[in-house]
């Protein structure tokens, strides 16, 4: 297994789990703001930067355990491929194999 591979799955892994519990917090809030407020879920360990989603944009994105959102120009184009683009956020599909096996054996849901 390539390492650099495993270390960036793992590390949107744990950005991933970060929104879900997030997004709980923001569901309080989310009839007032008519949107939930979660963290760029891509593979950089040091990305502290916010996006911004409808929450059934968030459900969406969920459904697929291969698929994350991300700031715009985080993808990581060896380990992922861009899918869809959306104002404030673009969403991002693991490849087959390592980020594969890796983003599936970490969804929460």
């Amino acid at each position: 297994m390539d390492e650099r591979q495993r270390r960036i799955g793992l590390n949107e892994a744990v950005f991933r789990e970060a929104n879900e519990r997030i997004e709980e917090v923001n569901r309080t809030f989310e009839p007032l703001t008519g949107e939930l407020v979660l963290v760029c879920e891509c593979g950089h360990a040091d990305c502290v930067e916010e996006i911004s989603m409808t929450a059934p944009a968030y459900e969406e994105l969920r459904s697929e355990p291969t698929h994350f959102a991300i700031v715009p120009g985080h993808e990581i184009l060896d380990v992922e491929s861009l899918v869809e683009r959306h104002e404030g956020y673009d969403v991002v599909k693991k490849d087959e194999g390592v980020p594969q096996r890796i983003a599936e054996a970490t969804d929460p849901r």
